[in-house]
């Protein structure tokens, strides 16, 4: 059995990118393989926007790394950001906007 070192807040785009060179590596197994088809169908940003977008939203928003990588795979919409806020007690009212504004300048 693998020891698990450490853990990391993992993005779809960065599992992407993993699963994609462990691949050229050897086979993946079955859950590797769906977990791949699932990152390719619902990733939207480059590992570089992705990268970019997380580091703003850290900086302006005052947020953890993990919900910004959450917002950086959803990129939601209002109604989606409030479900997240729900659970994420990080996103506040105030901050809620410049999110907004970050995820639109992202989305084009």
């Amino acid at each position: 059995m693998n020891d698990i070192k450490h853990v990391d807040d993992l993005s779809l785009v960065e599992v992407k990118q993993i699963l994609k060179e462990k691949k050229k590596i050897k086979e993946l197994n079955y859950e590797q393989k769906m977990c791949l088809d699932h990152a390719n169908l619902f990733s939207k940003l480059t590992v570089a926007k992705l990268e970019k977008m997380t580091l703003e939203l850290l900086e302006k928003c005052e947020i953890t790394n993990e919900v910004a990588k959450k917002i950086a795979d959803i990129l939601p919409n209002k109604i989606e950001l409030d479900l997240i806020a729900e659970k994420n007690k990080c996103i506040t009212s105030e901050n809620k906007d410049s999110i907004l504004e970050i995820v639109l300048k992202y989305k084009i």
